[in-house]
This record gives structure tokens, C-alpha cells and sequence, in this order.
């Protein structure tokens, strides 16, 4: 593929980037004096008109599936948008199978940013029908729903999904014919192995739950992670120490272990993803600005949500601050 067929969306998300949230401004709105304050230094940001919403919570979603109907018409290949939609996709199907199986109404958890539009996947399962959903969707959906008949554990809804979700994901960067797709992805599921991993010993859940957990298609092999799980976690980060993923691990799991707390691990995991997209803005033409400008949204608004629950909450900024995610900017 001709990557100078971004060049224009490029131009736009160049623009768009000028708009981000920096750290300083995010950890100023953090120390805000309440939660009103709060929304008010926000107030000159993409997210004034959504944050002053009855519920920021809902304002937030919004702004979300605003970033996806702008990007899916300014982004000349589909593939490109859909490689991150597909999360949506994953997130509706499982909320959906559980509301079906409990008989309790999910729509307040969807969220339309999905391949599939929302209010054709939610007629797919009043209908049970769903012949109109991409087949590898579909086969993981029955799955998932003969699983949960069997033993009706909603937390296996969850674990086929996700194995769904990425098939999905390396489906659409394999049709899209760009390398770079197939591999975030593959970062996607090494960082979301890794995190699994570590939360699975820390919960002594045994080596089997792992293997069932584990997402296959990354460049870890399970082997990697079989064969370190009864060792300590020092032996894993030797492990990893000659991989990509050497730093945000040992960083990572160095402050699991001075806190006990597993939030730093997924907070470690995260960043790591914003710090390999920031070598997208050296690249003129292709995919890698715009993968790159839409998990830094995301990233952002996940920020966002974090900073105003404290806030609303009362808790302290010192303890906002370090929940804190890095910014792309």
C-alpha cells in the first residue's frame, strides 16, 4: 500500500495534537480545590462541553465515541480505525452476553465505537441471530455462550471474549495489508500477557488458570511464562531483560513490590504503550500518527476519568498524582 494515502489525515492529526492535555495541566487540574474547580480548569479543553454534562462519567463516553466517527471519516483506510474498534466490539459482545444470560439491562455500558454499530449488535442479541457478525466474532460468541451454560462463571465470558478480540484484531491487520498493525497488536497482547501473569501469581490462581488466560499470537511464547511461574519475580525480569520489555517490567514490578498494590503494574503497562507510540511523530506517512493519536485520546480520557472521581471522591492529590498515566504530549 502507497503509505502517502495518509498524508492528508496526517496534516489533520497534527493539528489534533496540538489540543492534547500536557502532564502539567493534568496534574494541575489534580490539584484543583474540588471537584467544581476541577471542571472548571477543563472548561478550555476539547472536553468543556462534555465534562458540564448532568454526569461526567457520560460525558466522557461521549467524547469517546466523538474521537471514533471523526477518525472513521477522516481516515481513508478502514482497517487502520477498526484495529482499535474491534476493543469495543469485545467490551459491548461481553457486556451483552451477561445482560442476556442475568436479564439485566446493559445499555448504559455500551459504547458506540465498535465495528459493528451498536444498534445492530443489540438486535443480533435480541434476535439471536447472529449470522450478520464477523465469523470470527460469531464463533466466539457461541463459545462464550456454551461456556457460561456449563459453568456459569461470568468471568469466562471475559477470557473467550478477550481470545476473540484479539483473533479479530490480527484478522484486520492481516486483510489491511500494513505491518505496523500487526504490530501493535502483538504489543497489545505481550503487555496484556505480562500484566496477567503477574496478577494471576499474586492472586495464587495456579498455573492453569494462566494457561487459560494466556492470549495466544504475541511474540512471548507461553513457554516464557510457564516456566517462571513457581520462580519469583526476579527470575521473569531476567527473563524479559533481553525483550522490548525489559524496563517497564522491572520498573513495574519493583513498585508492586514496594506497594503491594497490582495498579502499578497495569499503570506500568500503559505507559509503556504511550512511550513506543511516541516515535509516530517522526513518521510522515502511514498509520503510526493515527494509532497513535487515538490510544492517546483514549489514554486521555482514561486520565481524565481517574483525576474527576478523585476529585468528587475527595481524595487527596498526592494519591491522584500517582495514578496518574504518562500523556503522549
Amino acid at each position: 500500500m502507497d503509505n502517502t494515502i495518509f498524508a492528508q489525515s496526517i496534516a489533520r492529526i497534527r493539528v489534533y495534537e496540538t489540543r492534547l492535555l500536557t502532564r502539567a495541566k493534568l496534574e494541575g487540574v489534580s490539584e484543583a480545590r474540588d471537584f467544581d474547580e476541577a471542571i472548571r480548569m477543563l472548561q478550555d479543553s476539547i472536553y468543556g462541553s462534555y465534562i458540564s454534562m448532568p454526569s461526567y462519567e457520560d460525558g466522557l463516553k461521549a467524547s469517546l465515541e466523538e474521537l471514533y466517527r471523526d477518525m472513521k471519516k477522516l481516515v481513508p483506510v478502514r482497517e487502520v480505525i477498526d484495529i482499535l474498534s474491534a476493543r469495543y466490539d469485545a467490551h459491548n459482545i461481553k457486556s451483552l452476553i451477561k445482560g442476556k444470560q442475568s436479564g439485566v439491562d446493559v445499555d448504559s455500558l455500551l459504547i458506540d465505537a465498535g465495528t459493528i454499530p451498536l444498534d445492530n449488535l443489540k438486535m443480533m442479541f435480541r434476535d439471536e441471530d447472529y449470522k450478520e457478525m464477523p465469523e470470527i466474532l460469531r464463533d466466539y460468541v457461541l463459545k462464550a455462550f456454551e461456556s457460561y451454560r456449563n459453568a456459569e462463571d461470568p468471568q469466562e465470558i471475559d477470557i473467550i471474549m478477550d481470545k476473540g478480540m484479539y483473533r479479530y484484531m490480527l484478522e484486520i491487520a492481516k486483510n489491511s495489508r500494513l505491518e505496523y498493525l500487526n504490530k501493535i497488536v502483538k504489543l497489545m497482547i505481550d503487555v496484556t500477557n505480562i500484566k496477567a501473569f503477574i496478577r494471576v501469581k499474586a492472586q495464587e490462581r495456579g498455573i492453569e488458570f494462566f494457561e487459560r488466560v494466556y492470549i495466544e499470537d504475541g511474540k512471548l511464547e507461553l513457554d516464557l511464562f510457564a516456566t517462571n511461574f513457581n520462580n519469583p519475580l526476579d527470575s521473569f525480569v531476567k527473563k524479559v531483560s533481553f525483550t522490548q520489555h525489559d524496563k517497564w517490567v522491572r520498573e513495574g514490578i519493583e513498585e508492586y513490590e514496594k506497594t503491594g498494590d497490582l495498579g502499578r503494574i497495569e499503570k506500568a503497562g500503559d505507559n509503556y504503550i504511550i512511550d513506543y507510540l511516541r516515535s509516530a511523530k517522526f513518521v510522515s506517512f502511514g498509520p503510526e500518527p493515527i494509532i497513535a493519536y487515538i490510544l492517546a485520546r483514549e489514554n486521555e480520557i482514561k486520565v481524565l476519568r481517574i483525576i474527576l472521581t478523585g476529585k468528587k471522591n475527595e481524595v487527596h492529590p498526592d494519591i491522584i498524582r500517582e495514578r496518574l498515566r504518562d500523556t503522549y504530549v
